[in-house]
């Protein structure tokens, strides 16, 4: 696993290093240099709340907390934390998940078979949200003049491929197929060890097929909030290019987030999505506005927000006394 870390963040480094060979790093560095303190701030408010919707979607499906804003501040400052080792470790943004579980439990008594099962509900609510928040792009990019047949061509596969992947998560918990691999490795000589593992599954599935038998309104308003977040990030990528002098149409910057999250998503296997969310920005606004280096600075000042971002969740972490060891190996098990 050490070495696949190495190689995935060599990997996105490379990445990295290729978009940047092909910038013009004096212009883009005069186009970030030109958003003032106040600009920078306006970034981080509107990410505030595009962070703040996705918390509320998680709430949602936790039914082990009331509706206040009182959790909603305590979930808030444990998906930052979250969120932080999900950005610096690789296996699809889950590095984090098992931390915000932890936390969970040992600052409120959040039994983790609640926290697990709502994890993975909101993760479905925005995978759902995002097919559909990408469905509208596509709709706009195949109409869109500035784009050719392979931009568009392109812009299908990816769609149809972040389908398939959405079905195929979601099937997992509605044909209970964690249940079925553990009770099979349950039956064998090792499994006999794993019967707590087995019985953990069975009750997390258990909160799936009873949160979308009986929650449905709950998993539609998670995702509204989850639709909620997409869209901010598209007011935020709508003013940051505002703010380095290249402002772009409210569809232009949809178009251009879809694609940026479609690309994301499909290089979750990169730390942080390093030299994927640049590259993914300087394609799209080059075949959109026809300046890729304006792509480079956008994504700059993202990057610049995000390590910001990252280092105060990080320093919460260490005011929680995280440890992301011990919540990995924190077991769940039917009586949590």
């Amino acid at each position: 696993m050490r070495h696949a870390k190495l190689i995935f963040l060599l990997l996105g480094v490379a990445l990295l290093a290729w978009v940047l060979e092909q910038a013009n790093l004096d212009e883009i560095w005069s186009q970030v240099r030109s958003i003032s303190a106040i600009g920078m701030l306006s970034v981080f408010c509107v990410y505030a709340l595009y962070f703040g919707a996705d918390v509320v979607s998680w709430q949602l499906t936790l039914e082990s907390v009331e509706m206040t804003a009182r959790w909603a501040g305590r979930l808030f400052v444990v998906r930052m934390i979250g969120e932080a080792y999900n950005n610096i470790t690789p296996m699809a943004s889950m590095g984090g998940e098992p931390v915000k579980a932890w936390l969970l439990k040992t600052n409120y008594g959040i039994p983790l078979r609640d926290s697990g099962a709502s994890l993975v509900l909101a993760k479905t609510a925005s995978m759902f949200s995002l097919v559909i928040f990408v469905g509208v792009a596509v709709y706009l990019a195949l109409a869109h003049e500035q784009l050719n047949t392979t931009h568009k061509s392109m812009a299908s596969i990816g769609f149809a491929w972040l389908i398939f992947n959405v079905i195929v998560f979601f099937l997992m918990q509605h044909l209970k197929l964690s249940t079925l691999a553990a009770t099979r490795l349950g039956k064998t000589r090792f499994g006999v060890r794993l019967r707590s593992l087995v019985a953990g599954m069975q009750s997390v599935d258990e909160q799936f097929a009873r949160f979308y038998r009986h929650d449905r309104k709950r998993l539609v308003l998670s995702m509204a909030y989850a639709m909620v977040n997409w869209l901010l990030g598209v007011a935020e990528l709508y003013l940051i290019l505002s703010l380095i002098g290249h402002p772009v149409s409210w569809s232009d910057a949809l178009i251009i987030e879809a694609a940026v999250q479609m690309i994301r998503t499909a290089a979750f296997f990169i730390p942080a999505g390093i030299g994927a969310q640049e590259g993914a920005l300087m394609l799209a606004l080059g075949a959109i506005s026809g300046s890729p280096n304006v792509g480079i600075a956008a994504a700059l000042v993202r990057r610049f927000r995000e390590l910001i971002w990252i280092g105060a969740s990080l320093m919460l972490a260490a005011a929680f006394h995280v440890s992301p060891k011990l919540a990995a190996q924190t077991p769940s098990s039917a009586e949590d």
